[in-house]
């Protein structure tokens, strides 16, 4: 009797476990109410909020510049024109802890849904702009290959088939990465490598960043910084036309 309580224990905390590590990399769920509320969101409340500050919470303006343009390159993405439903679901992981940043969920934890996506609306509506990054650093042609072919040979998918060919973004989760400056790009791509950010859905870029190079990794953000402000054109052959300025020689 006791051995077979014992067990039923185990089995319990077994599950338990089970549950836990298996939860969610992110409570957003797309449904119909939440697809209105980011589509119907007043960018006017947004522009107005990023200027907000508390004692306690800075201004998101203060790190991440007027209209998300212009952050501080050492640590803070370029918010302007990111895709606004991948900006909501960012900033409401903040909220929920499916990624963290002290200072990030500090400073959404107050917020409504209402007043995140006003946030996003706001950001969605900026030009991507260009950045700065050094005009020496180039990329090789087979680090632009990943960007439109892939890698057959360790499962990459191209770059451009998720995030556009022109680095803008897509569809729902998909973020824009032109315009995004070098060091943080780096970083994130580091934080997906060691599990220390763990908010992609089906550990999609997890398994994309283990799969890359440091230097492939480092190209490929010199790559989309490269595209920031350059969003005028379109299609496959612009970008291949941009793309070929970075090229080694």
């Amino acid at each position: 009797m006791k051995t077979t309580t014992k067990l039923f224990i185990t089995a319990g905390l077994v599950s338990i476990c089970a549950a836990t590590s298996a939860s969610p990399s992110s409570n957003v769920a797309w449904t119909v109410e939440t697809h209105r509320l980011v589509k119907g969101a007043d960018a006017g409340i947004g522009a107005k909020l990023e200027t907000v500050e508390t004692e306690d919470v800075n201004a998101c303006i203060d790190c991440h510049g007027v209209a998300g343009a212009e952050p501080d390159r050492d640590k803070h993405p370029t918010l302007a024109g990111q895709v606004a439903a991948y900006t909501f679901k960012q900033l409401r992981d903040y909220k929920d802890g499916k990624r963290r940043n002290r200072r990030m969920q500090e400073a959404v934890e107050r917020l409504s849904n209402e007043q995140l996506a006003a946030l996003s609306a706001w950001y969605a509506e900026q030009p991507i702009p260009e950045v700065e990054f050094d005009p020496d650093d180039t990329v090789s042609e087979d680090t632009l290959k990943l960007v439109f072919v892939g890698d057959k040979t360790r499962m990459i998918q191209p770059c451009a088939s998720c995030h556009g060919s022109r680095g803008q973004g897509a569809i729902i989760d998909v973020p824009a990465i032109a315009g995004q400056n070098v060091k943080y790009f780096v970083n994130t791509m580091r934080d997906y490598t060691e599990d220390k950010r763990t908010n992609d859905v089906y550990s999609r870029m997890r398994i994309i960043a283990r799969a890359l190079t440091r230097d492939e990794i480092k190209e490929l953000a010199v790559y989309y910084a490269g595209l920031g402000g350059r969003q005028g054109g379109s299609g496959l052959i612009q970008a291949l036309i941009d793309g070929s300025a970075f090229i080694k020689k």
